[in-house]
């Protein structure tokens, strides 16, 4: 029997915890969950660092806190968990505020059984997920803005554009196809390379770039144009 992956929620609402927490327990057949829930920090971190946590869904919003703040903490306890934010607010700040504390993955509370399931073994592959709201919302604001008059994001998407053409051909073709969501084993096959050489790439993109993960890849990919979103 496999063994069962880990996954704490936390969010301020019993019946939103009680609703994540059964989707998992049904599973999809083949995987199973052993599922933590709270609506307190603390007892996040402590269960994080008990438990070995592999996945945390965070809310952004909780009470007198942000979902930034717990993530920037859970990964301070255990740097190789996987975060997806959870939200009811399909807003580019929030989006932002937990791509920057680490977060690889944000997905609207309307999100389906099939979805969580989908996205959660997406992040422990080592990919990021977006609900379609947000990566919809993320390449309409990247539009205005290139649309717009010269600003001072304007002149930070030439810096990322600049950063971007320093990459060797190989290094853009592996950052495209982590911006578009494949795992390092899926890179490596279609590349018909080692996933060591694939994971060597993507740090050396990492440290090139000055990003944390492959969601801050995702959004210099999409500021430098190598993809779009649909």
């Amino acid at each position: 029997m496999n063994k069962a992956i880990k996954v704490l929620i936390v969010d301020d609402f019993e019946m939103i915890r009680d609703g994540l927490r059964t989707m998992l327990e049904i599973g999809d057949g083949q995987v199973t969950y052993k599922v933590f829930d709270t609506d307190k920090l603390d007892v996040a971190i402590k269960t994080a660092r008990k438990e070995e946590i592999d996945v945390a869904l965070v809310d952004y919003q909780l009470v007198d806190l942000d979902g930034a703040l717990v993530t920037s903490e859970l990964k301070i306890v255990n740097p190789d968990i996987k975060i997806i934010g959870i939200s009811n607010y399909n807003e580019l700040n929030y989006i932002q505020d937990m791509v920057t504390a680490g977060a690889n993955g944000y997905v609207l509370k309307n999100v389906s059984h099939n979805e969580l399931v989908s996205g959660i073994d997406k992040v422990l592959r080592g990919g990021v997920v977006f609900s379609p709201e947000v990566s919809q919302l993320m390449t309409f604001q990247y539009y205005k803005h290139l649309t717009s008059k010269p600003t001072t994001y304007n002149l930070t998407v030439n810096k990322d554009a600049g950063l971007v053409e320093m990459l060797s051909n190989r290094e853009k073709e592996i950052m495209t196809l982590i911006a578009q969501e494949h795992t390092n084993d899926e890179i490596a096959n279609k590349l018909s390379i080692s996933k060591r050489t694939v994971d060597n790439h993507r740090q050396n993109i990492l440290n090139k770039l000055e990003v944390k993960n492959s969601m801050g890849l995702m959004m210099m990919a999409i500021k430098s144009g190598l993809i779009e979103i649909n």
